[in-house]
């Protein structure tokens, strides 16, 4: 009778949580698991010419509340400031700047379409 009382807690418990809290994201800084982050965009950082990259900082869970990311100039143009950013790659830290990365798994900079997408 107890694990019955038990489970339904856990059961009413559950669908009362919001789907945010159930979809709860990580920063595992393995260079092994892919995860996919949601945030915003802190700040947009075009890197001089004739560099052709940029960085996008964005918000993350902890502990990783600040993440940056490395992408080309013209993916970051479609992108703004207070928007939201859904990526998938690799998360690190970056240890020497007291923040995270997200790496692409398969190219060398992150894709828009392919590793991110923001709105």
């Amino acid at each position: 009778m107890r694990v019955a009382a038990f489970l339904l807690a856990v059961l009413i418990l559950g669908c009362s949580m919001p789907a945010r809290l159930a979809r709860a994201q990580s920063c595992q800084d393995d260079y092994v698991t892919i995860e996919t982050i949601r945030g915003v965009i802190i700040d947009i950082k075009p890197a001089p010419e004739p560099f052709k990259t940029a960085d996008i900082y964005f918000t993350g869970p902890t502990p990783c509340a600040r993440i940056w990311m490395q992408v080309f100039k013209t993916d970051a143009a479609q992108c703004r400031i207070g928007g939201t950013i859904e990526v998938k790659g690799l998360i690190t830290s970056d240890v020497e700047n007291d923040a995270w990365q997200i790496g692409s798994a398969k190219n060398e900079y992150m894709l828009l379409g392919d590793d991110y997408t923001c709105g």
